[in-house]
């Protein structure tokens, strides 16, 4: 959520004397890959030693539907202010990270809004790769913290309490045509809500050395063991769930998309919510700005 593939795929039949591979240290520019996304997840490759990428984002939703039944009339709305951060550790080994900040209204039947601003959870995992042929594996460990807002608001930005994430990340690099991406996790969920299957398919490829396109399926389904009594008036997070949404993302790398020192770029995404249950049903864009260093 990654962009390290301009090298790796420049050296993909090359090894190192100790028998590792060349790791992908460089944008996957020549590739059209960017495996970073707003959600926090970044693909199965990982940076250089000393390498890294940061992402400022701010992203629009609106929700005028819902997925289900619902008692009550849908009209939300959240500003997302995020940042997200990778950095090598070593030639294998990844720390990642993500903190948000929200601005949220609600609507209710009577017309009368409840709104909430602060910061959401927070979210912080470590990616091992363990293979880089014929494709990449890497497995990830995320823990999400709910400790910048309060659970008992109005309208909560969480649902207080902690997740625990495993996932397993698959790569492969098309060359000219470009990567595909698979990834496959569960989330523990620790109180009412339910835990989660996860599920990402993600495809990206260059149009020239400095314009790339990446979108991305991205599934959560409900293990269906939450709690009976939820008090989250939030619609947006409801402690049962099932959610597709798809994301379309158009990215421009600003300077020399070749050169191998630091490099800002902009993305700009659209997401569109395409089945679910018990959940809002909406769509919204993102900007952001990033950087490769």
């Amino acid at each position: 959520m990654t962009i390290w593939a301009q090298s790796y795929l420049n050296k993909i039949a090359t090894f190192k004397k100790d028998k590792t591979l060349a790791k992908p240290g460089s944008l996957l520019i020549s590739a059209g890959i960017l495996l970073f996304s707003s959600t926090a997840w970044s693909g199965a490759w990982v940076p250089e030693v000393g390498s890294g990428y940061s992402k400022f984002a701010f992203s629009d939703y609106k929700a005028d539907d819902f997925f289900g039944d619902n008692a009550t009339s849908v009209d939300f709305s959240g500003q997302n202010y995020s940042y997200y951060g990778e950095y090598g550790f070593t030639k294998d080994f990844a720390i990642y990270g993500t903190l948000l900040y929200q601005d949220l209204e609600q609507i209710n039947n009577a017309g009368v809004a409840s709104e909430s601003s602060g910061f959401g959870d927070t979210e912080i995992g470590i990616r091992y790769q363990w293979q880089a042929q014929p494709f990449v594996v890497s497995t990830s460990f995320l823990v999400k913290l709910p400790f910048l807002y309060d659970e008992n608001d109005a309208l909560p930005r969480g649902n207080g309490q902690e997740d625990y994430e495993l996932r397993i990340l698959f790569g492969r690099s098309l060359n000219e045509y470009g990567y595909l991406g698979f990834e496959a996790g569960y989330r523990l969920r620790t109180g009412a809500p339910s835990d989660e299957y996860r599920y990402l398919f993600e495809y990206g490829f260059s149009v020239s050395d400095n314009f790339y396109l990446r979108t991305k399926v991205d599934t959560t389904i409900s293990a269906n063991n939450a709690d009976t009594v939820s008090n989250n008036s939030n619609l947006s997070i409801t402690p049962e769930f099932d959610l597709t949404k798809l994301e379309l993302t158009a990215g421009w790398t600003l300077g020399d998309a070749k050169s191998s020192k630091e490099k800002w770029g902009v993305e700009i995404t659209y997401r569109q919510d395409l089945d679910g249950e018990n959940t809002l049903e909406g769509d919204g864009f993102e900007i952001g700005l990033t950087r490769v260093f």
